[in-house]
């Protein structure tokens, strides 16, 4: 039994992709819907990809949702840091608050997804 690393980089860039294809487009019609939509969009999305690139995982399924989530984040962050302003740019939009919960929901999403793949198999 091992970590299954492709499924897990796969789910990390397979959420990312679709965070910011469908969020960053909210940004430029408006702020405030936006900022609602970011932790709505980061856990039902976390959830979604979790659930369906894990539904054959049969070895710890939560510890592979939790490092989909990681990863996520991780490339996330680097995004981050890479534009300009970097961090403080991204903080100034969200808030501190709602930037680290932004970033716990999304592992909690992920870990959501994978459980219930956990209690469904027979």
């Amino acid at each position: 039994m091992s970590i299954h690393w492709m499924r897990v980089i796969l789910g990390a860039l397979l959420l990312e992709a679709v965070l910011i294809v469908t969020l960053v487009p909210l940004s430029f019609l408006n702020k405030t819907l936006f900022l609602t939509a970011v932790p709505i969009g980061v856990f039902v999305f976390g959830y979604l990809v979790s659930r369906w690139i894990l539904r054959k995982v049969r070895f710890a399924p939560l510890l592979h949702g939790a490092l989909i989530g990681i990863v996520a984040t991780a490339i996330y962050l680097g995004l981050v840091f890479a534009q300009p302003g970097g961090f403080a740019a991204a903080v100034s939009t969200y808030g501190i608050p709602l930037f680290w919960f932004s970033q716990a929901i999304r592992i909690a999403g992920c870990v959501a997804g994978a459980a219930i793949n956990r209690t469904r198999r027979p």
